[in-house]
């Protein structure tokens, strides 16, 4: 299905949150007079280290102190933690935490496991690098510069912006039925997606976070994504895991709860083009991710999706647009096809 696609880039930075320890907690205040120095000496002195972007140090570096943490220098570190409007949100351990004021933040921290880690927050260094020479990794990779589009996250669960994704791509490909257009842009999106995590994974070793990814659909259907400060995660382990959460949990799962809300398309054929864009994006990557590719296809997120040669267990619909035709892994190959010349919603 390479012929329906183009994907993918990054967009505009969140606003700092403005909490400060003390309008939380009095027992968390920055009273330190050279809040650096501080960091200096936790940064010495713990095991776990957390980095924390310079504009919040001020107000997080005394707090991770107290809770037992390291302030993380330059290069991979034990855990993350960044404001956002309305709070902050942590990164250990392969996971993302909402955190609503420095009092969360201080309980996560304390809570944090120590010692030596298998997952750990990647250099942005290299999460940048590996996005920018991944770049050319076939149709489905594409990440843009700053373009204001919208968090990929809030499409999900936006009604009216999937409704009229699924108009413009029932336009550009000449359907008028809502579930043939759903099953097109659920691919192209999906396509992207692994296309972004795979190619960071091949080229740097690392699964870029894909939660603050932005989107923009254009008139003409391209799906284009942005993802503005790049983070993410490297591991000495199996890398599925966290490539699961970051496309499927965080994005494909709530994608598909979304898009069937306003599209009678089937869980199965969505299932399947989620497994379908996996395949594809593996393509063009280097021989020794396709083991990787055949882990993922057995998790119960994709399992069965495929048949064992590979061949889908349900179409993805594509055919039935007025120039489109059956894939290289349509069930439907060896079988007549009537496409529809007169579509009807």
């Amino acid at each position: 299905m390479d012929h329906r696609a183009r994907a993918a880039r990054p967009g505009p930075t969140a606003t700092a949150g403005t909490l400060r320890p003390e309008a939380a907690s009095g027992a968390l205040t920055a009273r330190e007079p050279d809040v650096m120095a501080v960091v200096a000496r936790a940064g010495a002195s713990h095991t776990t280290t957390c980095r924390v972007p310079l504009a919040d140090s001020p107000v997080l570096g005394p707090v991770l102190s107290r809770a037992g943490l390291g302030i993380a220098g330059p290069g991979p570190a034990d855990a993350e933690i960044r404001s956002v409007p309305g709070g902050y949100v942590g990164f250990a351990d392969g996971r993302r935490t909402d955190l609503p004021d420095v009092v969360a933040v201080f309980r996560w921290a304390r809570e944090l496991p120590t010692g030596p880690r298998v997952i750990r927050r990647a250099d942005p260094a290299d999460i940048t690098a590996a996005l920018t020479s991944a770049s050319g990794n076939g149709p489905y990779f594409a990440l843009d510069d700053d373009h204001g589009g919208g968090l990929l996250r809030s499409f999900h669960t936006d009604p009216d912006a999937l409704a009229e994704a699924v108009r413009r791509v029932g336009a550009k490909f000449g359907t008028a039925e809502a579930r043939v257009a759903a099953s097109t842009l659920q691919f192209l999106v999906a396509a992207g997606l692994w296309s972004v995590a795979l190619g960071a994974l091949a080229r740097n070793g690392v699964v870029p976070d894909l939660d603050r990814l932005r989107y923009r659909i254009d008139e003409d259907a391209s799906v284009r994504f942005a993802l503005p400060e790049p983070g993410g995660w490297s591991t000495t382990g199996d890398p599925a895991p966290l490539l699961l959460r970051a496309v499927v949990e965080e994005h494909l799962k709530p994608f598909h709860t979304g898009l069937r809300a306003v599209a009678k398309v089937a869980a199965g054929l969505l299932r399947g083009n989620a497994a379908a864009a996996l395949r594809s994006a593996l393509r063009p990557l280097p021989a020794d991710l396709h083991d990787l590719g055949d882990r993922l296809l057995t998790t119960s997120e994709l399992r069965d999706a495929l048949s064992p040669d590979g061949t889908r267990r349900s179409c993805c619909l594509f055919y039935r647009t007025p120039t489109g035709h059956t894939c290289r892994a349509c069930p439907l190959i060896g079988a007549v096809v009537t496409r529809r010349r007169t579509h009807q919603a």
